[in-house]
Parts: structure tokens; C-alpha cells; sequence
């Protein structure tokens, strides 16, 4: 789905995809410089008193958040954003589809958006010959020869993405390609979110809320509007009185509702709607402490990261409930066998919307962990064969990927089994960081961890009832990272 509309006009505006908590500091500051007038916005936010007086407001366990001002909001000097709109029901590794993109300058708190487009214009005046060949799964499932920008987010990790969605960008011959100072991804669910804050709004003949913007949007901009006699070029013209009738309610009650504001965005970063990248090594570092950059964790425990890609085209990930299980069952050789399996139950059918869900899964453990197997059946029916299994390293770890589907009405599973490394057995305590990937919601996450020796405590702690054995059960979701630790 693509958000916005090809836009050749400068337009300006204060948009929500920055986030409502520098939208009520922008106003915070604008509001003492209209009284003072004495000092430059820049001057204004190195003095403490205006620093106390936002800390105050937002809170000072937000205190770091003020530091990024001068250099998000263009007061240090000006910059350059690509934003990166991922539709999460069509799920990519990076968090989704990008169905559409903006360059959007910031000079002293002043937006300027430069360009607003779907990603398929872009692509089709790309210069092939300098496009590289895309990841193997793009090919095979989508008949492309050329790695486009519109999949440029293969890697679940956002910076390495938006690195690579910077680079095609600029081969692409985007606009302000030279200047970019980073990426900005938010998905469909930054837009639900916000309107069960400000409540429904109206556009025209439509109300949009929460629960039906996302679908509605998609059915108006890919096939109501042939229904309508809406020339292809203009199919897109809803979105932009739309945001813009959500900002202009998120502004009227910033000042009344900005702790809620804040609250939301912060949750929707925790939770990888809203991701950043930044050039500037400082604003990243502070991104980063935040946990909001989306990146694939370094650990010397136990890893885990589940990672999906719908290559059906369709927006299928809409009718997707999935649970994720991981077990350890026991030792080869001194090393812990591991097993991690997504269960995947499809209640759409064929229609506009879904289809079978062909999806390229890719499971990221522990670097020198060791594939054994794999269980899973083909469309065929026949089973999936360790020779269909791809492995690899990146992002210091070890992943191993194959192909699967699965069709409306069905539920299946897909199971890895592999050795994690040595270096993880015979310690006093085991440590397991499991990664929720980009965009998702909060799917199911089970553990049953049997290590064949008594615990005597664990973080979070089991029900009462799996105490005093050799085993770690418990049962949570995904919404966020999870962290777990073991002691022997």
C-alpha cells in the first residue's frame, strides 16, 4: 500500500512520522521564543531554562530525548530525512513492504516535504545497469532480475536496511539523494494508533478509524478508485487530506494531551512502528540507548530472531496469527539441540486482500550454531528437504532460511533444529535475548527449555506450578524484545 501521493509542490507542514513528543517540544519552544524574542531558536536551546522547562514537561526520564532537537529538527543545521512507509500487512524483513517514500528537509524546526511518491515510479526509471542482482528469494518468487529500492530492507536489521535503501535511493537518482542525514520507517500501525488517540476522522464521505483506516486505505488506493472513474494518477488524492486531518486534531490537543502523546510514540518505537537511522553518530548513539533503531542485538547468550517475508505480493499478513516456540531437547555432543518453530493459522481467503501466503523464512541464532534439520511440507505436500535450506552469517549471527506456504484456511508449522555453540553449555546460567521483528504485532512466544539439571531461579519467573525441576516453561508474546536468564 502506498500512504501519500505524488506531490510536486513544496508543501509544509508539522507531520506526525516525527513523533508526538518533538511536536510538543517544537511548541514548547516556539511558545518561549515568541515571548522572549531575544535569543535565536538555536541560542534558546542551549539555555537552561529551557532545557528545565521541557525536561519538565516530558519528564526527565525523557531527558535524553532533548538532546536530539538541535540535530533532529535541523537547529544544529539543516536535514535531510528519507521516510520509509512499510506496510506491515505485507510483510517485509525490515517491517514491511515500502509501497511509498518522502524526502522531507527540516531547517529550525520548519518542514519542508520535497518529494512524496509511490515506490514504483521511482523503480521504473531506475538505470538497470547499475542495479546489482537482488537476494535470491526476490528472484525466484517475483521474477525481479534487479535489486530495487522498494525491497532494499531484505535485512531485519533497520540500520543495514536503511543503508542499503539510501544507496539504491541515490543510484535511483531520488531527489536530495546527496544530502540525506537519514531514514524514518513507520508502519500502518503509527496511523491506527494515533487515531485511537484523536478519535475518527472524516474525509470527504469516508470516517476513518482505527480499526478500518488501514484496509479502507488499501481498498481506495488500489481498486475503488477504478470503480470511481479515478484517473491511476490521482488514485492516491485521500491520503493527504487525511494526514492532514489527523495532524491538525493532534495539534489542537497537544498541549492538553502530550503525556499521552508521548506514551504512544515511545511505545510505538519500543515496539519497531516507528524506526530511526541517523548519520550523526551522536544522535544514533542516543536512538540506539533508546532501543529504537531496530537493530539486530550483539549477545553472548542465546539468540533468537524469527524473520518473514511475504513474496506473494498481497497484503495476506492481515489474516496471519502466528506462535513461536522455541525449545532446547537436549545435548549432542556437549552442545544444547535446539528447536525453533512458527506455527502459522491463515483465517483469510482468496479475495482482494489475501492469498496463500508464500513467505521466505530466515531464523537468526547464536554465531557457529549448526543446522540439523528442518520440518515442513511444501504447497506440494511433499516435505521440505534440508537441501531447500539456506545458511548463512550476518550481523554476527548464523541463519538458516527456506521457502514456505501456506494457503487460506490452513495452519502449518515451520520448525529449524540446529546446535547452538559450545560455548553456551556448562555455565552457571543460560541468557536468551529473543527479537521481535520490524512491524509485527505480537504474536505468540513459548519456551520450554529443558536443560536436564535443577534451576534455582529464573527471570521472568515460571508459574508456581513448573517450579523445582530441570525445565524453564513460560508462555508471553512478542509486542517487544523479550529477555530471559536462567540460573543452574
Amino acid at each position: 500500500m502506498s500512504f501519500f501521493r505524488k506531490q510536486n509542490n513544496k508543501i509544509r507542514i508539522l507531520p506526525i512520522l516525527f513523533g508526538s513528543c518533538l511536536l510538543f517540544v517544537l511548541v514548547a519552544i516556539v511558545g518561549i521564543w515568541y515571548v522572549s524574542k531575544k535569543l535565536s531558536s538555536s541560542d534558546l536551546l542551549n539555555t537552561d531554562f529551557v532545557k528545565n522547562a521541557v525536561v519538565k514537561q516530558i519528564g526527565e526520564e525523557n531527558e535524553d530525548l532533548y538532546d536530539l532537537i538541535p540535530i533532529i529538527l535541523g537547529f544544529s543545521e539543516p536535514q535531510t530525512y528519507l521516510v520509509e512507509f512499510l506496510n506491515n500487512t505485507e510483510l517485509r524483513p525490515g517491517g514491511g513492504f515500502i509501497g511509498s517514500y518522502a524526502v522531507v528537509r527540516l531547517d529550525h524546526g520548519q518542514v519542508t516535504i520535497d518529494a512524496i511518491d509511490g515506490t514504483e515510479n521511482l523503480d521504473r526509471g531506475a538505470p538497470l545497469s547499475l542495479l546489482s542482482s537482488p537476494p535470491k528469494p526476490l528472484e525466484t518468487h517475483l521474477g525481479v532480475t534487479k535489486w530495487f529500492f522498494r525491497d532494499s530492507n531484505w535485512s531485519p536489521d533497520f540500520e543495514t536496511s536503511a543503508k542499503e535503501g539510501m544507496a539504491l535511493y541515490k543510484t535511483e537518482g531520488g531527489v536530495l539523494a546527496d544530502t540525506l542525514d537519514g531514514v524514518i520507517g513507520i508502519t500502518p500501525t503509527v496511523l491506527e494508533r494515533f487515531l485511537s488517540v484523536v478519535g475518527p476522522v472524516t474525509v470527504g464521505e469516508y470516517t476513518f478509524t482505527a480499526d478500518n483506516v488501514t484496509e479502507q486505505l488499501e481498498y481506495e488506493v488500489e481498486y475503488a478508485y477504478e470503480e470511481k472513474g479515478i484517473h491511476v494518477h490521482d488514485r492516491k488524492d485521500i491520503l493527504e487530506p487525511l494526514f492532514l486531518a489527523v495532524m491538525n486534531q493532534l495539534k489542537e490537543n497537544i498541549l492538553t494531551k502530550y503525556p499521552l502523546y508521548l506514551e504512544t510514540f515511545t511505545a510505538l518505537a519500543n515496539e519497531k512502528h516507528i524506526l530511526l537511522y541517523h548519520t550523526d553518530v551522536a544522535a544514533d548513539s542516543i536512538l540506539e540507548s533508546r532501543g529504537w533503531t531496530g537493530h539486530v542485538e550483539k549477545t553472548s547468550g542465546d539468540y533468537l530472531e524469527w524473520v518473514d517475508a511475504n513474496l506473494g505480493s498481497l497484503k495476506t499478513d492481515n489474516a496471519l496469527d502466528r506462535t513461536l516456540s522455541y525449545q532446547i531437547i537436549g545435548k549432542q555432543d556437549g552442545r544444547y539441540v535446539a528447536r525453533a518453530t512458527m506455527t502459522y493459522q491463515h483465517n483469510g481467503t482468496f479475495d482482494w486482500r489475501t492469498t496463500r501466503y508464500i513467505t521466505y523464512s530466515r531464523v537468526y541464532v547464536p554465531l557457529g550454531s549448526t543446522f540439523q534439520s528442518v520440518q515442513g511440507t511444501l504447497r506440494s505436500g511433499d516435505a521440505i528437504q534440508s537441501s531447500h535450506v539456506d545458511t548463512g552469517e550476518e550481523l554476527g549471527k548464523s541463519w538458516f532460511g527456506t521457502s514456505f506456504s501456506i494457503e487460506p484456511g490452513q495452519t502449518k508449522t515451520l520448525t529449524f533444529t540446529y546446535l547452538l555453540p559450545a560455548s553456551l553449555s556448562g555455565q552457571d546460567a543460560y541468557e536468551l535475548l529473543v527479537q521481535k521483528q520490524p512491524g509485527t504485532i505480537a504474536h505468540a512466544l513459548t519456551l520450554d527449555l529443558d536443560f536436564a539439571t535443577l534451576l534455582q531461579s529464573a527471570e521472568p519467573p515460571e508459574a508456581e506450578g513448573e517450579w523445582r525441576d530441570g525445565k524453564y516453561v513460560y508462555k508471553t508474546d512478542l509486542l517487544v524484545d523479550r529477555e530471559f536468564r536462567v540460573n543452574f
